[in-house]
C-alpha cells in the first residue's frame, strides 16, 4: 500500500509539473472564459458574470429601486480600471428558509447573507490571450440572530447533504484573504496557470449549473463533496487545453489549508488531483465540460476534519458529465458520482442528477429565468448514518432590474444522523444582486 501511495502521489507531481513545463507551447483554444473554473463563487468567473448581468434590463415587474446604487458602484469600477487597471465587484447574496422536522426541538427557520468582494488587477499583458492578473478575494458571511440555513440542514434537520450551502455565519464575519493568487493565460492561449491561496472546490469537478448562490441549495447538490477537499490554502494549478474539446488539469493544494489564515503548508501534507475535461457531444460553444477527477489527501497534521477532508489520508475519484439536450443549449443536464476509499472523505459515495432549463416557456415570457430539478443521494462516512436522497424543485427569475430571486423547495428522505423521522421538507427564498 506505501508503494502504491507513493507512486500515485509522483505521477500526480509529475503530471502537474508537465502542465506547467508546455504552457508556454500551448495551441490555441475557443476563448478564454473557464480556463481554470466554471464555478460562479470563484473570482475569476464573479467578474465576468458581473459584467454580463449588468447589462441585463429584464425583470418582472420592471422596477429598478437598486438602480443608483448599481450605476454608481459600475462607474466607480469603470474609473478604477480606466487608472488603474484594477476590476473590482460585489456580489450579494441572502437565503432564508424554514424546515418542517427538526431533532430535540432545535431552530425550524433562519436567514443569512453571503457577500464576496473581488478585485482583479490586470498587471501583464493587458488584453492578450497570455494576460497575468491577480486576484483579491474578500468573503463575509453572517446571519441575524437566528441559525443560518446551512445549520438548519445539517444540525435541526440532521442531514449529511445539508439544505443551503453556504448560507452560514463566519467569525469573524469577514474574511480578508479568502482566496489571493496570480493567475496567467486562456482557453484562447490553449494553457493556464494559478498559484497563491486557492479553493480546490471551487477549480475541481465545477460547472457553471452547478451553485449555491446562482441554482440548486443543499451541500449534496453543490458540490462533490465525496473528494476529500481541502479548505482554501496555498496552492498550484495547471490546464492544460490542446483542442477546444479538450483539457487537462492538475492541482496541489495544502491539505492543512484553512480559510481564516494561510494554514500549515510546511506541515507537507497535501491534497493532489489531476482531471480530465471533454465535450463529448457539444450543441453550442457553450457547452461546458464533462470532467472526471483523481485524488489523494495526506490528511492533516492533527487528524482534524476540514471542508470536505475528514483529517484522514484518503483518495477518491468523481465523475461530472455536464450535456446539452438541445441545439440552441437552454436546456442541461448533469450527472455527478464519486467514490472515496479510506475515509478520507466526509461521503463514501455520492450521485446525482440535475436538471437545469434556460428561459423557459410559459405566459410571462420573461428573459434570464431559470427553473431546475435534481435528486441527490449520498453515503456518509460515518457508520451509523443513513442514506439519504434529496430532492429539489427550484425556480429563478429577475424580480427588478438587477435582482434575482429564486424559490425552492427541498424533499429529504432518510436524514442521515437521526432516526425521528424519515421525511421533511425544506422551503427556501434566496435573492442574489451583483454590483
Amino acid at each position: 500500500m506505501k508503494y502504491v501511495r507513493v507512486t500515485a502521489v509522483n505521477l500526480l507531481s509529475t503530471c502537474l509539473l508537465y502542465l506547467v513545463a508546455t504552457a508556454a507551447n500551448g495551441q490555441s483554444g475557443t476563448d478564454n472564459k473557464d480556463a481554470v473554473s466554471s464555478d460562479p463563487t470563484d473570482p475569476s468567473v464573479i467578474l465576468p458574470d458581473i459584467t454580463i448581468r449588468r447589462a441585463q434590463r429584464d425583470s418582472l415587474l420592471g422596477l429598478s429601486p437598486l438602480k443608483g446604487a448599481h450605476d454608481a458602484f459600475g462607474n466607480f469600477s469603470d474609473m478604477i480600471y480606466r487608472e488603474n487597471c484594477v476590476r473590482v465587484g460585489v456580489t450579494f447574496n441572502h437565503a432564508s428558509q424554514g424546515i418542517t422536522e427538526a431533532v430535540d426541538d432545535d431552530a425550524k427557520s433562519g436567514s443569512a447573507t453571503d457577500m464576496d468582494l473581488v478585485a482583479q488587477w490586470d498587471a501583464y499583458k493587458r488584453g492578450e490571450p497570455t494576460a497575468g492578473k491577480l486576484y483579491v478575494h474578500i468573503e463575509g458571511r453572517w446571519d441575524y440572530g437566528t441559525t443560518g440555513p446551512q445549520e438548519l440542514g445539517f444540525v435541526s434537520m440532521a442531514t449529511a447533504g445539508g439544505t443551503a450551502n453556504a448560507f452560514a455565519a463566519y467569525t469573524p464575519t469577514f474574511l480578508p484573504f479568502r482566496n489571493l493568487y496570480w493567475e496567467q493565460g486562456s482557453k484562447e492561449a490553449g494553457w493556464a496557470y494559478r498559484i497563491g491561496k486557492i479553493t480546490p472546490d471551487a477549480i475541481l469537478a465545477t460547472s457553471q449549473y452547478i451553485s449555491p448562490v446562482t441554482t440548486f441549495l443543499p451541500n449534496a447538490g453543490t458540490g462533490l463533496f465525496v473528494s476529500g477537499y481541502p479548505d482554501s490554502g496555498l496552492g498550484i494549478v495547471a490546464v492544460r487545453h490542446p483542442s477546444p474539446r479538450w483539457r487537462f488539469l492538475g492541482l496541489v493544494s495544502d491539505a492543512n489549508g484553512d480559510r481564516q489564515n494561510f494554514g500549515d503548508i510546511g506541515a507537507k501534507d497535501f491534497y493532489k488531483a489531476v482531471e480530465i475535461g471533454f465535450k463529448q457531444c457539444p450543441k453550442t460553444d457553450k457547452a461546458g465540460y464533462s470532467k472526471i477527477t483523481f485524488w489523494h489527501n495526506d490528511g492533516t497534521k492533527d487528524r482534524q476534519p476540514i471542508n470536505a477532508s475528514t483529517g484522514l489520508p484518503g483518495h477518491g475519484v468523481t465523475v461530472k458529465l455536464e450535456q446539452e439536450l438541445d441545439p440552441k443549449g437552454k436546456n442541461v443536464a448533469v450527472l455527478r458520482w464519486g467514490r472515496s476509499w479510506n475515509t478520507g472523505a466526509i461521503f463514501r459515495q455520492q450521485a446525482g442528477l440535475s436538471f437545469i432549463f434556460n428561459n423557459p416557456s410559459g405566459p410571462v415570457g420573461m428573459q434570464n429565468d431559470m427553473m431546475g430539478a435534481a435528486v441527490n443521494w449520498v453515503e456518509s462516512v460515518v457508520p451509523t448514518a443513513r442514506e439519504e436522497v434529496n430532492f429539489e424543485l427550484f425556480y429563478r427569475f429577475p424580480l427588478f432590474v438587477g435582482l434575482d430571486t429564486t424559490f425552492s423547495i427541498q424533499h429529504i428522505r432518510n436524514p442521515a444522523f437521526t432516526d425521528e423521522f424519515n421525511e421533511a421538507q425544506a422551503f427556501s427564498i434566496r435573492i442574489r444582486s451583483v454590483f
